[in-house]
Parts: structure tokens; sequence; C-alpha cells
């Protein structure tokens, strides 16, 4: 009886060290990894004129050009480059939109992002956005010729 009494006890100990050492593999994965966080960029530019010939610009989703038409004045919005990117604490991205415009992600604690748009090389805004708000991030500035460009940062 003595002998079934430490067999069963060997067998709990055994069950309890594969639930211990089951348990530190499947966390250890889980807490290296930063989770990564999706970044949607689109360049738009507004303006009263029709679409330019030649250029390789098309008309925005109508979705998106209903939110921006309820806000500013323009009647026709033109995608000009869509990019998608991950950024993770550790890892924040540079996301070139055109030759003269980019934006500068990265993650900062509090489900906060730091978003840089920068304009032929320089830094024209530094914004926070709340990663638990659902809305876009738009950034705008006026062009020539009383038109103007948007980028429309979705974080999902």
């Amino acid at each position: 009886m003595n002998r079934k009494l430490t067999s069963s006890r060997l067998r709990w100990q055994f069950f309890l060290l594969l639930l211990v050492l089951g348990w530190g593999f499947i966390q250890a994965p889980l807490a290296s990894e930063p989770v990564e966080t999706r970044v949607q960029a689109v360049l738009v530019w507004g303006t009263n004129e029709s679409q330019p010939s030649g250029k390789n610009i098309k008309e925005l989703d109508a979705k998106l050009r209903e939110r921006l038409a309820n806000i500013f004045k323009w009647r026709n919005y033109f995608e000009v480059s869509r990019k998608t990117a991950g950024v993770t604490p550790s890892k924040p991205q540079l996301v070139k939109l055109s030759d003269d415009c980019s934006v500068d992600i990265k993650l900062l604690p509090d489900n906060q992002a730091e978003v840089k748009l920068i304009g032929k090389g320089k830094t024209i805004v530094t914004r926070r956005h709340s990663l638990a708000k659902p809305d876009a991030l738009v950034l705008a500035g006026d062009d020539k010729n009383n038109t103007a460009w948007f980028v429309v940062l979705s974080f999902n």
C-alpha cells in the first residue's frame, strides 16, 4: 500500500511539473513579443478642380470622401497614395507617402501613438493620438492654388 501512495504522489508531482513548464513555455513568447499595431496612411489631395489628367491619382473612396467633405470645404478629394505598416513599441516606422511627404509613427506607453508629419524633409507637425479612439487621425495643410493635402491615419 505504501508503494501505491508513493506512486500516486509521484504522478501528481510529475503532472504539476508538466503543467508549470507548459504554462511557462506558453507565456514566454507572449511576454517577449510586443503586439504589432497596423497603421494605414492615406495621402489625400483636396481641390475644387477636376481630376488632373496625366497624374497617377484616383478618386477617394466614398466613405472617407464624405468624412472629409463634412469638415472641409473642397468638392473633390483624390487619393495620391496609400501605405500600410506595422509598428511596435520597439520598432517605429517611417512611412513614405510621396517624394515630399512621409510620416514617422512611434508607439508610446498608455496606448498612445506619436506621429510626425514630414514635408520636404522637415517636421511640419507632431501629434499624439489615443489608440483607444476608433477615429482616424487627420493631419492637413494648405497647398498652392487654393488646394489642400491631408494624411489620414487609421490604427488597428
